[in-house]
């Protein structure tokens, strides 16, 4: 299988080990997953996603990744083998490495839930339990969604930086708060006290000159386990939301950045909307590089170039009625 080592030792999932049978085949479905992901806790699902696609009379090919470029490695040899569906067990993040590896292909992106956010499904619709996700790959339909390109990033949901890449950092670094906690608590830890950034932007080539507490730029829009970065971002629409949020005094910020992370962007003043194509992010001359966050992971630093790639990825959903 041009190299790929098929792990066929995970739970039930054993009986995979030497199976003759190409991903080629429809019955047979690759899941990549990372076997450390939340300190080894996504290993808990795989017993009862194995018994899930049997009682679909699929096969679960379980396929071990050791890197993020190696889940991508991974996903584009199964694509290229003829693959109609590649799951990817994990968080957001695990979701956007994988899906790396099949944007622009015919084979879609299938999701089952193992992180904390999850928002890519909660956009998306896609159940997080395991037997229901897994239903939606056997019996669901393909939706053809677009990508944010990180200068060959790929991120699904939202580049983010300043507060919303603090807020993803404390959250991911605490080992006391658990589930959607964590997100309030970076949340908290970011605000006391706010820092801001300075950031030469350029929109579809307009200069803009931004200094405030939060760049981002969204696609699906949806973040931190279920807060919006921007109220109406579409996710297969061919354009980047554009969410500036500017400096404030700290009571009211803490007041407004509650209302702007529950959806609420109306009540915001601070705020500026718009949406693009490519941006270009620059920081002053002399000043440090600052962090950029894709999909909760932080992957890059200015300077950067951040494009939309429409209609780029397939993703396996629900079948409507």
């Amino acid at each position: 299988m041009s190299g790929i080592e098929d792990k066929g030792d995970f739970g039930t999932g054993s009986a995979d080990r030497g199976s003759a049978r190409p991903v080629a085949d429809p019955a047979v479905v690759p899941v990549i997953l990372n076997p450390t992901a939340r300190r080894g806790a996504v290993l808990r699902r795989i017993d009862p996603l194995v018994h899930a696609f049997a009682a679909h009379g699929l096969e679960a090919r379980l396929v071990r990744s050791t890197s993020e470029e190696h889940a991508k490695e991974l996903a584009a040899a199964f694509a290229a083998e003829g693959a109609k569906v590649v799951g990817a067990l994990g968080g957001d993040g695990m979701a956007r490495t994988v899906a790396a590896g099949l944007v622009d292909t015919d084979t879609a992106l299938g999701v089952i839930a193992g992180g904390r956010g999850n928002d890519l499904i909660g956009k998306l619709g896609i159940p997080k339990r395991v037997e229901e996700a897994v239903a939606t790959i056997a019996d669901g339909s393909d939706r053809v969604i677009d990508v944010l390109d990180l200068d060959g990033t790929i991120s699904l949901g939202n580049v983010c930086l300043g507060l919303d890449s603090t807020v993803q950092r404390h959250a991911n670094s605490t080992r006391v708060v658990r589930g959607h906690w964590v997100y309030l608590y970076g949340i908290l830890r970011a605000i006391l006290p706010p820092r801001s950034i300075d950031l030469e932007l350029t929109v579809d080539g307009q200069r803009l000159d931004f200094r405030g507490l939060t760049a981002g730029f969204a696609n699906s829009g949806r973040y931190g386990g279920g807060l919006t970065l921007s109220p109406e971002a579409a996710i297969d629409d061919g354009l980047i939301d554009v969410v500036l949020l500017k400096e404030a005094w700290l009571p009211k910020l803490a007041v407004e950045l509650v209302a702007f992370m529950s959806g609420r962007h109306d009540r915001h003043p601070n705020i500026h909307l718009s949406r693009a194509r490519e941006i270009r992010i620059d920081t002053p001359a002399g000043a440090a590089p600052v962090e950029i966050v894709a999909d909760g992971d932080a992957v890059a630093q200015t300077p950067a170039t951040v494009t939309i790639r429409p209609s780029s990825l397939r993703v396996r959903v629900p079948r409507t009625s």
